[in-house]
């Protein structure tokens, strides 16, 4: 089995599952969604909103509603920057050394993760965005404690799965 360096990696075209077209598919729904939440509340926020919030999700940080808009755009920049470098799987870093025999499934592991980070991040930002929303409308209160929870646990469970599945198919 001879260990490839990247400039050696084959470039193959790793085919979507069904898995793969429903990321895909959460994560554009969710971008769209931050897009038409901040235009249709827009016109209907007081002047300052909640820009930043603490360890227990209580608004601490208070800026222009122009702001609202800024979680949108950096969506979108992620959205196209996580598009395009998931074309380059052969790339990428990896924790095993890629081989003719193994280049297809860890190529599969990679796209997967970042697909799925994709989804989470933009669905993030779009539940920031109808929460911040629903603050300054006195729908609630804050985040909640919760949403940070949320983050750490999909974060670092979705990545230990994949380096262990990664690890157990060298």
């Amino acid at each position: 089995m001879a260990t490839l360096t990247k400039s050696e990696r084959p470039k193959i075209t790793i085919p979507l599952r069904p898995l793969d077209y429903a990321l895909e598919g959460l994560a554009v729904f969710s971008l769209l969604l931050l897009f038409v939440v901040d235009a249709l509340n827009y016109g209907q926020l007081s002047e300052q909103i909640p820009t930043h919030y603490n360890f227990n999700g209580s608004p601490d940080g208070f800026g222009s509603k122009i702001t609202l808009w800024v979680l949108p755009v950096v969506g979108l920049v992620l959205y196209i920057f996580m598009t395009l470098i998931n074309r380059l799987p052969e790339s990428f870093n990896y924790l095993v050394k890629i081989t003719p025999e193994n280049a297809a499934f860890q190529y599969t592991l990679a796209t997967r993760l970042i697909r799925t980070m994709k989804a989470f991040v933009m669905l993030l930002f779009a539940f920031l965005v109808w929460r911040t929303i629903s603050i300054v409308n006195g729908e609630a209160e804050g985040l909640g404690s919760w949403p940070l929870l949320v983050v750490v646990s999909v974060t670092l469970g979705t990545t230990f799965f994949i380096i262990l599945k990664s690890s157990a198919n060298k």
